[in-house]
């Protein structure tokens, strides 16, 4: 039973690209494994946000000031913004990073892992945006390090989608296989080599 349910949360695709064409041990189960310890990640920052926050609202013996310039709390709440619009783009219009095998929709636990990350840099956001009234020195650089901690990563994973680059195309939205684009050539080939050998009666 809890076999099964791994299986339906990672979809792996057997016999798929990422069963052959990597050298990971995890085999088709690659894409879910690196996301997952991405998704890691994530959690860990929200839960230093939403700590930092906690100590912000409940604990009144910490010493509170307030910004003389708000210019790069204005930046980082635009960046954290526009980090979270991207998971969420992905999630509601069903945009895959690991779909090599032409599968529609989402797996998942890339729903999971979106819906995390949105979660994560909303909570930036949201500290950024209360540090604009209310900021406090506590606790701010291990924030800073759960950021570092997320960008490193996500250089992970774009360095694995990079060595597996040759493998997208991009088709609907939705990445195809070249093996298979190549497969319909030579059959279209084949086909019209067979109509033209094609014997007149």
């Amino acid at each position: 039973m809890s076999f099964h349910a791994f299986v339906w949360y990672c979809k792996p695709v057997a016999n798929g690209i990422w069963a052959k064409e990597t050298n990971s041990g995890f085999g088709a189960y690659t894409p879910c494994a690196i996301e997952t310890a991405d998704c890691i990640s994530y959690l860990v920052l929200f839960v230093l946000c939403a700590y930092r926050l906690w100590l912000v609202r409940m604990d009144h013996k910490i010493r509170r000031f307030q910004l003389r310039s708000k210019y790069y709390n204005y930046i980082l709440i635009l960046l954290g913004s526009c980090c979270a619009a991207e998971p969420l783009l992905r999630f509601f219009m069903g945009i895959s990073i690991f779909n090599l095998d032409a599968e529609t929709g989402l797996a998942p636990f890339e729903m999971v892992s979106l819906s995390i990350q949105a979660l994560a840099w909303i909570s930036i956001v949201i500290m950024n945006v209360v540090e604009t009234k209310v900021y406090i020195r506590e606790f701010r650089w291990y924030v800073r390090f759960g950021v570092i901690y997320v960008l490193v990563g996500e250089l992970v994973i774009l360095n694995f989608i990079l060595s597996m680059r040759s493998f997208y195309s991009s088709c609907k939205g939705f990445p195809i296989p070249e093996r298979e684009i190549r497969y319909e050539f030579v059959r279209e080939k084949e086909v019209q080599l067979d109509i033209n050998i094609l014997p007149i009666n």
